[in-house]
């Protein structure tokens, strides 16, 4: 067991690297979910109540994050995929925490109460990874909690050309944190997936978030 959950430092990274092509470009993480309320805010208050305050957004273009009074630090190694952004934030993070939370910028969905879990299950763990998983073997690698220790593991597999996240995590054997449903983990890649959610999603969001706008969440401007 590791230190005290009260103790334990954990910086938190939104990794919002993608190029989002089957949006148009549109940054996911902008994507409004609720009245005014973008992912990316939802995600940073929702950091906030799991206890992780010292956050930051992994992306390589920081001009959509700039007004959410965040750092926004760009991926060390560009053309990386995510593992560029894990690598980013562990980097980052090196010196200030015991370890970071990573979590997509594209999951509208995910709350406190999953990031706490997590938290819980990496401190209750001498494994140096945990990560989300669901029923039907569904794996959700970019929701997890990793050692700063693994920094340059991290760089020596991009270094030899490994990709895949989960293939790292495996690796490592990594701790899955089993969750009873997919729910919280709904993704967004496309605007099918944004007009799913609306269907599925809209009234639980409008109660946490005020009344949402689907032409803001199909990445209208104000």
């Amino acid at each position: 067991m590791r230190k005290d959950l009260d103790r334990l430092e954990i910086g938190g990274v939104i990794l919002a690297g993608g190029q989002a092509r089957r949006l148009g470009g549109l940054a996911k993480g902008r994507i409004e979910v609720g009245g005014n309320v973008s992912i990316v805010e939802q995600l940073i208050s929702e950091l906030k109540n799991a206890g992780i305050c010292n956050i930051i957004i992994a992306a390589n273009d920081p001009i959509p994050y700039l007004h959410f009074d965040i750092e926004v630090v760009p991926d060390i190694r560009k053309g990386i995929g995510p593992l560029g952004g894990i690598e980013t934030g562990l980097v980052h993070f090196t010196g200030q925490s015991d370890a970071v939370m990573f979590v997509p910028c594209d999951m509208p969905n995910i709350t406190s109460k999953e990031m706490l879990t997590l938290k819980e299950a990496f401190m209750e763990t001498e494994k140096p990874v945990v990560f989300a998983g669901t029923a039907g073997f569904f794996w959700h690698p970019l929701c997890a909690v990793v050692h700063n220790r693994l920094k340059n593991r991290i760089s020596s597999a991009i270094d030899d050309g490994q990709r895949k996240v989960r293939d790292i995590w495996q690796q490592l054997k990594a701790e899955t944190v089993l969750f009873d449903d997919n729910t919280a983990f709904f993704n967004i890649n496309n605007f099918e997936d944004i007009h799913r959610w609306e269907k599925e999603y809209r009234n639980e969001k409008e109660n946490m978030y005020g009344n949402f706008d689907s032409r803001k969440a199909s990445g209208v401007s104000r």
